[in-house]
């Protein structure tokens, strides 16, 4: 009988396999070193910090496929685990980076369902330091590159460097259209983004908007549930990359008294010194709008953030990394260089490694990253 039933499944599978045009398997290792000082200590006081981690980006392990069905059709799939250096799947969610199926027709465009990267994921596209631990993420709790599942997501094939997509993440709520899951507080609700861009050569420009609600179907937090408006551009000249970025969030539905807008700039520059080292540099500088800090909510504030890195390839897979960074806080501010959940944390302690307000922080960290 389990002679049977595994002949049955290895069948099944050769049939599988013999269709399938192509299944790709890969993924990303890395682990570094970070210092970061004046971090805010539970019971008073500050100190420096020491951690090993992944900084470049999260370790991944992904399975992608494609089959050609023919008059310029395709069927697609992408699964995308994301795990810590520790082992540890990264919100005890096996796929939770990526899990979708999609159709695309080389002249119509793609239409994809399932869990993913929003639209605003091509925020990192623009960030000098890539989205790295240190970078456009780190004043914004990783609201700039969020992942939802219930996604229905269209993108259009590009037509003389015009492209657009069109995204609905849906709530699975019978509340009401906007609402989350009512068995699952912590599900967000209903989530809808656009984003567009023009591309001719290195030079590219992308305009983008999306909106994510709370379970209860609102928008009341801006690095939470809130509204997010980008533009970035981006240009080579020789070994020379220049980006710039703006950003406009706002929450609609906060309580009065806490802030409601914020608004972010960035710009910087990579240069590629020769073929193996490439060094990178950029300012971020963040203006949080009127209204008091709370456990949960950032209040109004300044924040500045410089940062420099550099990789250097040891081959065509690995390659060697290190950042540093220092962030400038005004009176109330207390973003540092690593994404922190918003607020002033439980009791106002922080959420980890959080500067105590109206200080400043450096951070530095260095490491290797390995692709397969």
């Amino acid at each position: 009988m389990k002679r049977g039933i595994l002949l049955g499944v290895a069948l099944s599978w050769a049939a599988f396999a013999h269709a399938q045009s192509s299944v790709l398997v890969w993924g990303r290792l890395g682990g570094d070193v970070q210092y970061t000082s004046n971090v805010q200590k539970a019971n008073g006081g500050a100190g420096a910090r020491w951690a090993e981690g992944s900084d470049w980006g999260v370790n991944i392990l992904g399975f992608k496929g494609t089959e050609d069905l023919g008059h310029g059709n395709h069927a697609m799939f992408l699964l995308e685990s994301a795990f810590t250096p520790t082992g540890s799947l990264v919100a005890g969610l096996m796929f939770q980076r990526a899990a979708w199926v999609a159709l695309k027709n080389d002249r119509l465009g793609t239409i994809r369902f399932g869990q993913g990267p929003m639209v605003n994921n091509y925020v990192w596209e623009f960030d000098p330091l890539l989205e790295e631990n240190f970078g456009a993420q780190s004043f914004v709790a990783y609201r700039n590159g969020s992942r939802l599942s219930n996604g229905i997501r269209y993108l259009s094939p590009e037509l003389h460097g015009f492209s657009f997509e069109a995204e609905l993440n849906l709530g699975n709520s019978s509340v009401n259209f906007n609402s989350g899951d009512p068995n699952n507080a912590g599900k967000a609700g209903r989530a809808d983004g656009f984003a567009a861009a023009y591309t001719n050569g290195d030079f590219q420009v992308r305009v983008l908007w999306d909106e994510i609600r709370n379970a209860q179907g609102k928008e009341d937090n801006l690095f939470r549930y809130s509204r997010e408006a980008f533009v970035g551009i981006r240009n080579r000249y020789g070994p020379f990359q220049v980006q710039a970025a703006y950003t406009h969030y706002s929450a609609p539905d906060t309580p009065a008294g806490l802030s409601d807008s914020a608004d972010l700039w960035w710009v910087g520059l990579s240069y590629d010194v020769n073929p193996a080292l490439h060094v990178h540099g950029a300012v971020y500088t963040m203006r949080v709008g009127p209204g008091r800090w709370t456990d949960d909510h950032d209040g109004a504030a300044r924040t500045t953030m410089l940062g420099v890195g550099c990789m250097y390839n040891l081959s065509k897979r690995t390659f060697l990394y290190s950042m540093a960074a220092h962030v400038f806080n005004s009176a109330q501010g207390n973003f540092g260089v690593n994404p922190q959940n918003p607020g002033r944390g439980p009791g106002g302690a922080g959420w980890g490694t959080n500067p105590p307000p109206g200080q400043g922080q450096s951070g530095l960290y260095a490491g290797v990253e390995t692709l397969f």
